[in-house]
This record gives structure tokens, C-alpha cells and sequence, in this order.
């Protein structure tokens, strides 16, 4: 116990004593000098009072009258008188017992306190405002005594902190209980609130008896029907509205007001608490939609900015704890020693991803299905090079040495991917996904080893050595003049040339492009465009891919032609909306929610309505749009 709490309780319990909250300041002074001439061996910290001991005093007292734990009356040296607060949150904590067990004891009132207590003396608070601080978070062992101001003008009451804070609201409630109970109030206001609501008699009368008989009914008739809080609102207006009538008020009129106004903020803030969890439930409902729905996987920058159907930011309407317990609970939580429902991987750059464990095959499907040309195009392009300079690359001819090739360049051009191939729970899953119809026909595994590279991604190594040597002039084929010119030709080229050359692509590929100063409104559009494309690219993939991935999965058509026909049908619809639209874009206003909602606007559309998959041409619109600003 620190010394300002310490004196606070000597205070406290020299004003008990003494039987009044007024303390002349040099009478406590002496005692607590007595005091500690006793207790110095026991307490050391109370040696500061045995030299001046009215300064240490009067300091200390500043520090709780800050507080508004003690008050200073009359500061003249010989009269100075401090009252003791802490005293009559002690008395009006009692009250409050006497009032749970007798509802017809009056809450206890300014009126109640001497009339030497000025009004500042005690901390003043706006119960609208205090009590939800109360119900959230209540120190029960504070000695802090409030008044809190009611609203419609009801008499303030005095409130320790000390005391629970349903303690008081119950209370409100028992005595409108105890009152409506009597027979001359019963029938006048049941009778007023049936003619209040024609054609709801029965529920009326039902809300109404259910209140007067049950104690616990007020809250749950809140919480399981829309009528009840229009009912409270309307019964606990009719009981102010006679009760404000009456001329000469006695003390049980104004503690019927004061238990008005206080039921009336207790049941406005608990159907405003069961709002926000319904609005929060909801909204983690459409999360978990959302999760479900094209691109598959998400990190949790891409979670935070989640919306729902109409475009409101989901983050809003649930908490950061929220969310973590939430995906705490589906990737913890399984049956029958499955795996979770969701699942979590890393790329090599130390992104985190969640994916649903029945979205994880499709999903490695259609990242193989992108991953195939890009990793060919890489190869053959290397091979190539090689080639060109009389060199043979060892994954040319070497099974193995090809598998190991593929594996360092699908790592490469496709992180998600690999991350997802070298996956703990990529094994399990597929055990657990063998009798499981969610999961789809898919076999990545035999003998219980995952497939080859070469068969996930159905490339050979020598049809990419066909194809690279394609690509060479016609004299590379000619085996006499090819070796003659190889011989003179070949430079000599260490394992660290490859490895620099190799560094410089990557650097290439990833130097940024530096933008000029002075833009023209469609060059700070490109610009607004290229900063949002890790929005909507994941990353280690381009637009280009993802274009074409969600443009297979929402065009079904086998035909070449036919196929081409419905893609250009469906680029010529975006294009023409965008031109209407452009003038009103500028660099500023282009963020991601509004490609979202003009894509939304898009997908909505007659034409659009007709292609099933509408998660898949959702995704592809906002990329062609992003395309379309990019392209200027």
C-alpha cells in the first residue's frame, strides 16, 4: 500500500471514528505524528511525519483532493477543516445494500448531504456517459463517489464506485416493479399501453405481466424480441409523463423518476451493446464468406480491408481482438483430429496466407495450371542463352537435375505455390481429403510422396530443350560447323558468373520505375494504378496471370474462337464503361474501393449476369480495370 493510500485510510478511519466527515486538519495532524511515533519500526515511510508533520500532511492531502477523495472548507490556519468524502461513500455504500433488499429505501440525493458540502466537492458525472464506463470496466474497491446527473431534468443521485453497477440499475427496476404491483398503477398503465399499440394486445399484455412477475425478464426481453425495448420505451415515457404532473412531489415521485431515467439508459445501452454484437457476428459471417471466395488465399493486410456486399469496410464493425480470437478458433479448432478449418502458410518473404483446407487442391490447380507457362517461358528463355553461347545446363539432360531446376524456378515465379507444395499439412491434408468430397478428385500425392515437378506442372525437359533450340539460327544445327564455331566461341563461365548474372536479372526485374514531377492527369492515374496492384496481384504473381487465371475459370467455352468471342465481348463491356466513367476518376479518387464498387456496378449488369461464375469475373473486372488505368 503506497503512503497516499495509506493516509487516505487513517483519514477514513479517523473520521469514522469520530463519527462525522469533518476533520479539523490539526487534530488529524497530531494523530497521525502519534501515529507514527508508534508504527516508524513497522512502516518506514512514515518517518517523513515525524519531522513537519502538517507539511507532509497538507501535501498528501492535495494529492486525494484531486481526486475528489477529500475536500478543503474554510482554509484559514486556525480553521481549516477538510472534508472527508471517502466518509459518506462508506455511508451511501450501505444505502445501497439496504435498497437491493428493500426497493422502497430512496436512492440517496444531493439533498442528502450535509449542507456544508459544497456542490463542487463531489465529482459530477453524466450518467448517460458514465454508466457504459461503469459496465465496461468498474473498480470495486475504488472509494470514489460520484453524482450522476440523470437526464429529463431527474433529481441527481449519489453513486459509490464501490458499489456494482447492476446493483443500481436493479434496483431502478424494482422499484418501477414495485410500483406497477400496486392495483391502482397495474390496470392504468397496461391499459395505456395496449391502446398505445392496436392490434399487438397480446404481446402488450404478455411484455407487461412478464415484467411486474419476473425480476430477470427486462434484460432478456430485450435481448430475444424487437418489440420489447419499443414497449420499454413507451412504458417507462407514460410513467414520466404522469409522474413530471405531479405539483407537490414526495420522496418516492421523485425516486419513480429517478428510476425512469436511469432504466431508461441501462436498457438504450444494453440494446445498443446487442446491436453491435449482431452487427459483429454479421460481419464475421461475411468474413468467413469472404475467405471463401476467390483469390482463395489471404493475408492479413488483404483480411483488414475485406468489405461486404455493399462495399462497408468489415474491420469496423468487429475489433482486433475479435478478429484474432476468430481466426484463433478456425485455425485451432478441428474434429476427429482433423486439420482446422483454415489453414496457415508462409512464402519465402515471410508473408503469412490463410486458406480454407477445401480451397487448397482448386487452388493449387489453378496456381500449377499460371505457373506452367511462366516457369516454361523462364526455362526456355535461359536455355536459350545457354545455348546461344555453346554452353549444356545439366537439367538439359539429367531427370533429376531438371526436377531440382523446376522446384528453384516454381519458387521463384510462383511463391504462393511453392509455399503450398512444401507445406506440413499438405500430406495430411490429402490423407484426411481421400474420403472427403469437398476436397474434388485431385491426386498430388503416390505412395504417399508428393508428384514430381515435372508432372504437377506437366513440363519435359525435352520439349524445352526443343523449343529453345528452335529459337537458335540455323547454323547451331549443323554439327560440324556448329562445334568449329562453339569451340571459339564458348567463353568459360564459373558457378559465380551464373550466380551474379542470375542476380542481375532479378535486380532488373525488381528495380522500381521513377516517375516524373509534372504528370498529366492520365499519367497520375497509370501511376495511382501501378501503387495498387499489391492489392489486388498477389504477391510473386503479375496482372498479366491473374487476368488470365480468372478469365479461364469464368469462361467455360471450349472452342478457340468461341472462347476468344466471350473474353473480347467481355473486355469491349468494360472498356465502354470505363470511358463514361474516366472523367470523373482522378489519381485522388482511384483507390481500391472505388475499382470495387465500379466492378461490382459491372458484374451487376444484364449481359454480365449470364456467366455463372460471378466470384471468378468479379476478380478479373477489377484487374482489368487496374489494366485499363495502367495502359493510360
Amino acid at each position: 500500500m503506497s503512503t497516499s493510500a495509506n493516509l487516505g485510510t487513517l483519514l477514513r478511519f479517523y473520521a469514522t471514528r469520530q463519527g462525522s466527515a469533518f476533520v479539523n486538519f490539526r487534530d488529524f495532524c497530531d494523530y497521525i505524528k502519534r501515529y507514527a511515533e508508534h508504527h516508524v519500526e513497522e512502516q518506514a515511510e512514515l518517518i517523513k511525519y515525524l519531522g513537519n508533520t502538517e507539511d507532509a500532511v497538507r501535501a498528501e492531502l492535495e494529492k486525494l483532493a484531486e481526486k475528489h477523495l477529500v475536500y478543503f472548507l474554510d482554509r484559514a490556519p486556525d480553521k481549516l477543516t477538510v472534508i472527508v468524502i471517502m466518509y459518506f461513500t462508506a455511508q451511501y455504500a450501505q444505502r445501497y445494500k439496504e435498497i437491493s433488499l428493500n426497493s422502497s429505501v430512496p436512492f440517496p440525493s444531493i439533498t442528502d448531504l450535509p449542507k456544508q458540502v459544497p456542490l463542487e466537492a463531489i465529482e459530477r458525472e453524466n450518467a448517460a456517459d458514465h454508466l457504459p464506463v461503469l459496465f465496461a470496466k468498474q473498480d470495486l474497491k475504488s472509494p470514489l463517489l460520484y453524482c450522476l446527473q440523470l437526464p429529463h431534468d431527474a433529481p441527481a443521485i449519489l453513486f459509490p464506485e464501490c458499489v456494482p453497477v447492476n446493483v443500481l440499475t436493479d434496483a431502478a427496476m424494482a422499484k418501477l416493479r414495485a410500483m406497477l404491483k400496486k392495483e391502482e398503477y397495474h390496470d392504468y398503465f397496461l391499459k395505456k399501453l395496449r391502446n398505445a399499440n392496436p392490434g399487438k394486445e397480446i404481446s402488450t399484455k404478455t411484455f407487461f405481466e412478464q415484467f411486474v412477475s419476473r425480476p430477470d425478464s427486462a434484460v432478456q426481453s430485450v435481448e430475444s424480441s424487437g418489440d420489447s425495448f419499443y414497449f420499454w420505451s413507451q412504458l417507462c415515457y407514460f410513467i414520466r409523463q404522469d409522474f413530471e404532473k405531479v405539483k407537490d412531489m414526495t420522496l418516492e415521485d421523485i425516486n419513480l423518476l429517478q428510476s425512469v431515467a436511469i432504466s431508461e439508459l441501462y436498457l438504450l445501452m444494453l440494446k445498443n451493446r446487442i446491436q453491435k454484437q449482431h452487427q459483429k457476428q454479421d460481419a464475421l459471417r461475411d468474413l468467413e464468406q469472404a475467405l471463401n471466395k476467390p483469390p482463395y488465399f489471404y493475408s492479413m493486410q488483404a483480411i483488414l480491408k475485406l468489405t461486404d456486399a455493399k462495399g462497408i469496410p468489415l474491420h469496423g464493425r468487429y475489433s482486433d481482438e475479435d478478429l484474432k480470437n476468430f481466426l484463433e478458433a478456425l485455425t485451432s479448432e478441428s474434429r476427429n483430429s482433423e486439420l482446422p478449418r483454415l489453414l496457415v502458410f508462409k512464402v519465402d518473404s515471410g508473408t503469412h496466407y490463410l486458406v480454407y483446407k477445401t480451397k487448397v487442391f482448386p487452388l493449387i490447380v489453378r496456381l500449377c495450371n499460371e505457373a506452367h507457362d511462366i516457369v516454361e517461358k523462364n526455362l526456355i528463355d535461359k536455355w536459350f542463352r545457354a545455348l546461344e553461347h555453346y554452353e549444356k545446363l545439366p537439367e538439359m539432360h539429367d531427370k533429376v537435375k531438371f526436377e531440382e531446376c523446376l522446384k528453384k524456378e516454381t519458387g521463384r515465379a510462383s511463391p504462393v505455390l511453392y509455399a503450398l507444395l512444401t507445406s506440413n499439412f499438405l500430406p495430411l491434408l490429402d490423407i484426411e481429403m481421400q474420403n472427403n468430397t469437398e476436397g474434388g478428385d485431385f491426386k498430388f500425392f503416390s505412395g504417399g510422396r508428393l508428384l514430381p515437378y515435372s508432372k504437377l506442372l506437366m513440363l519435359d525437359n525435352s520439349s524445352i530443350l526443343s523449343n529453345a533450340k528452335i529459337m537458335l539460327p540455323f547454323w547451331y544445327v549443323i554439327p560440324v560447323i556448329s562445334q568449329i564455331i562453339g569451340f571459339f566461341m564458348r567463353p568459360p563461365k564459373s558457378p559465380a558468373d551464373e550466380i551474379k548474372s542470375e542476380d542481375s536479372e532479378l535486380r532488373k526485374e525488381k528495380e522500381p520505375g521513377k516517375s516524373g514531377k509534372n504528370m498529366t492527369r492520365r499519367e497520375a492515374l497509370a501511376e495511382a494504378a501501378k501503387n495498387l496492384e499489391g492489392h489486388f496481384v498477389p504477391e510473386g504473381s503479375t496482372i498479366d496471370r491473374e487476368l488470365d487465371s480468372y478469365c479461364k475459370q469464368w469462361n467455360k467455352l471450349i472452342a478457340k474462337e468461341s472462347y476468344a468471342q466471350l473474353t473480347e465481348d467481355v473486355n469491349s463491356l468494360i472498356r465502354d464503361y470505363m470511358r463514361k466513367v474516366i472523367r470523373t476518376i482522378s489519381a485522388h479518387t482511384f483507390t481500391a474501393e472505388r475499382i470495387e464498387s465500379l466492378a461490382e456496378a459491372l458484374v451487376k449488369t444484364p449481359n454480365m449476369q449470364k456467366i455463372t461464375d460471378q466470384d471468378a469475373l468479379y476478380m478479373y473486372v477489377q484487374l482489368y480495370i487496374l489494366r485499363l488505368a495502367e495502359n493510360g
